[in-house]
């Protein structure tokens, strides 16, 4: 083993430690906004009981929405950082993804006290469809990076996994990427672009209904849980020639999203 190899290990080793650190405090600090009232605050049952029902009780549900969230993007750093070649931007770009992460207990504050506000509802979702989209581009710019063979060998690898699914072609297709490769990438794209797609539609009911709003987000959850299990037999592709690094990357991949 060389020593940039040492170096480059260590090194990534180092950065996702200081990034599950940063996660860590993120989703310790969402508990610590829910405020509690002091005594004089609280002057009778009936003060206590419209405590309860309009702020404790909505704040309890939001701080598990975005305790979630929080959970969603450390496990898709996770994720992504099981690819080998890691460049210097994507360094910088997912730090930035990250301070920009940091910011979701703020955003979250402001929802425990001001839900119904269509305004706070816009700043939370408009947050979590920028951090969405950070990781959609993160992931684009890394499978460019690590698969750069596979744009040069897509007519055959299109063809092997239309042999294997008949009629079924699996692939993603944007203006800058052209990819057929294995199918664990092409669900843990989608797997990315889940909380885009719902953050965008929270966007836009907090137009017309903060608390629906809010609750469009558990969403996220329900469309991973079923885009796994629609896509764990469609992950089985017959095998194609692929390298160490790309081997232990998907295999890597699955385990995350499937466990062991």
């Amino acid at each position: 083993m060389s020593i940039n190899k040492i170096f480059s290990n260590n090194f990534k080793e180092r950065f996702m430690a200081i990034t599950d650190g940063v996660f860590a405090i993120a989703m310790t600090i969402l508990v610590l906004e829910i405020a509690v009232p002091t005594l004089s605050d609280i002057t009778s049952g009936a003060v206590l009981m419209d405590y309860i029902l309009e702020y404790l009780l909505p704040s309890i549900l939001i701080y598990f929405i975005s305790f979630y969230l929080v959970y969603n993007f450390w496990e898709t750093n996770v994720l992504l950082f099981n690819f080998k070649k890691i460049k210097h931007s994507i360094l910088i770009l997912n730090m930035f993804t990250i301070a920009t992460a940091c910011l979701i207990p703020f955003a979250t504050g402001f929802l425990f006290k001001f839900y119904y506000y269509t305004e706070v509802n816009i700043l939370f979702s408009l947050l979590i469809l920028i951090i969405s989209l950070l990781y959609l581009i993160m992931f684009i710019l890394l499978v460019r990076n690590n698969f750069k063979e596979y744009f040069n060998r897509k007519n055959e690898i299109k063809a092997e996994i239309k042999k294997t699914y008949d009629s079924y072609e699996d692939g993603i297709e944007l203006d800058n990427l052209k990819l057929y490769i294995k199918g664990t990438i092409l669900t843990l794209f989608y797997i990315l672009l889940s909380p885009v797609i719902i953050s965008g539609i929270s966007l836009i009911l907090a137009f017309f209904s903060p608390l629906l709003s809010v609750l469009s987000f558990m969403l996220i959850l329900i469309l991973r849980f079923f885009i796994i299990i629609r896509r764990e037999n469609k992950d089985n592709l017959a095998d194609i020639e692929l390298s160490d690094d790309e081997k232990e990357f998907i295999e890597n991949v699955k385990k995350g999203l499937y466990g062991e």
